[in-house]
């Protein structure tokens, strides 16, 4: 169903709950019944002149008319929730919680994008990131850039952050039009979710990819298990996200160049915070020069549990390369015949990334994994697996490197 039929139905749902016909809205307006006939069934759009009038008559914003529902909003002891939003979940090859996130946004508004194109023209495919504490903060593509802009501009919807006093009101507000709200921290610290309900006192519920590990049932909302976001009041409000609008993408491939442009950026970062967050080829040294330690130095290395963040961050690491693999496989053919056999060339060591770690990290150890903190030390010999997988994973990325600054080189 296209954006044009589903505006026309949002239009023939609006009238009809204003309790209008066809002919007296048309009458209203100044138009033809013709004409809001083919409004309402897809065949044309109103002309933007009329915008305001038929947003004034059917007592919305001219965003809920051009934005309509995909999920409908339900009434639920005085609050409002959005009906049937998916579950966030681990261990789908969806594993970057701002990418899953944003994905549930882009859904709401009928924008058909997949995970690896978000992953893809944002350049969140590209991103690594280490701290010396093995922090599990370094997996957050915002430490570095912000991943939203490029992807509004690839996909051609405008973002804004809700950062201002009345942020609850305009949530609410959201929420009632079939608009879940991204953020940060809604449940737990520095991980992405959304809030797409609220009740009637003043409580916000959502999901994130950590319910399953907080499953109190005192603390789920209506049949879709939207679980308390105990954690949005004192959440960043720099970081609360929603979608305001539609604009006009970018040429395809404008977004192609940006997204190696990004990669670019990203490989070659410096470090940030006073040397805190390194990225790139200097985060993979970071990873290995820790896993060769001996068994006391690599325990002393974070107070957070070291192997569990080591695999919070080689997951992640993961993700990442796959959805790059997916992105090039499929976007080269857009390019010039030259540059086209360059980016299936490293949408191949990106599969070699992945390959790698995987031998390490298997996909049935992975899925085990998100039910828990597996915390108990890695013994040397599993550590240096692990080494000698990122060393062969550094030099795939140094290639990777070296074709795309060519590639960008005869754009």
């Amino acid at each position: 169903m296209n954006d044009t039929k589903k505006i026309g139905e949002r239009i023939a749902k609006l009238r009809k709950g204003r309790g209008l016909t066809g002919e007296r809205f048309a009458e209203l307006l100044d138009v033809s019944p013709q004409a809001v006939s083919k409004w309402e069934t897809g065949k044309n759009l109103p002309e933007t002149i009329l915008l305001p009038a038929i947003s004034k008559i059917l007592g919305v914003s001219i965003d809920s008319i051009l934005i309509p529902e995909t999920y409908p909003v339900k009434l639920h002891q005085g609050g409002h929730y959005i009906d049937g939003l998916p579950l966030l979940q681990w261990g789908q090859s969806r594993d970057c919680t701002w990418a899953g996130s944003v994905k549930l946004l882009l859904d709401a508004i009928g924008v058909n994008v997949t995970y690896p194109e978000i992953m893809g023209f944002s350049g969140t495919c590209y991103y690594f990131a280490m701290t010396p504490n093995w922090c599990p903060s370094a997996a957050m593509p915002q430490i570095e850039y912000n991943p939203n802009i490029p992807l509004e501009k690839a996909v051609g919807v405008e973002g804004v952050n809700l950062a201002s006093e009345d942020r609850d009101c305009k949530i609410r507000e959201a929420i009632s039009r079939g608009m879940p709200v991204m953020l940060i921290e809604p449940r737990v610290e520095m991980e992405w979710g959304v809030l797409c309900g609220y009740t009637g006192d003043g409580r916000f519920y959502g999901r994130s990819y950590f319910d399953h590990l907080k499953p109190d049932e005192k603390d789920i909302f209506t049949d879709n298990h939207y679980f308390l976001a105990d954690k949005y009041p004192g959440a960043d409000p720099s970081l609360i996200y929603a979608l305001s609008g539609r604009t006009a993408p970018l040429p395809l491939i404008e977004s192609l160049k940006a997204s190696l442009e990004t990669a670019r950026s990203l490989y070659t970062a410096k470090p940030r915070h006073n040397g805190h967050y390194l990225f790139g080829i200097d985060a993979y040294d970071i990873l290995i020069n820790g896993l060769r330690r001996d068994a006391a130095d690599f325990a002393a290395i974070t107070q957070y549990g070291t192997t569990g963040n080591g695999i919070i961050l080689l997951t992640r690491l993961i993700d990442a390369r796959r959805a790059a693999h997916s992105f090039w496989a499929e976007k080269s053919q857009y390019l010039s015949a030259i540059n086209a056999r360059k980016m299936r060339d490293v949408a191949e060591l990106y599969s070699g990334i992945v390959s790698a770690l995987g031998t390490v990290l298997p996909n049935e150890f992975i899925a085990s994994f998100q039910d828990g903190y597996p915390f108990e030390a890695w013994p040397k010999e599993t550590r240096l697996r692990f080494a000698d997988a990122l060393t062969t994973c550094k030099q795939l990325e140094q290639q990777a490197l070296g074709i795309i600054t060519d590639v960008l080189k005869h754009w």
